[in-house]
């Protein structure tokens, strides 16, 4: 599997992961509320939560490193 693939499918998992906490949660804090904003709502704070993907080359391959928005860490996959 090519390292961009992979990447895409991490962040495609963390993605929907995200969102399913977040849906389930407004929907708990807000129970009377409409299914369409519920459903942008959580849309818009699951991008704003999910890191963002980097591949870098480096002399023993490719790395892909997912950058978090509030975490000065990197986490680095191979």
């Amino acid at each position: 599997m090519k390292t961009s693939t992979k990447a895409g499918v991490y962040v495609f998992v963390i993605f929907a992961v995200i969102y399913v906490a977040v849906r389930f949660m407004l929907q708990f804090i807000f129970e009377d509320i409409n299914s369409m904003v519920l459903a942008v709502a959580s849309a818009v704070i699951t991008v704003v939560l999910t890191p963002q993907r980097r591949i870098v080359k480096k002399q023993s391959g490719e790395e892909i490193q997912l950058k978090w928005l509030f975490s000065k860490k990197i986490m680095t996959l191979k």
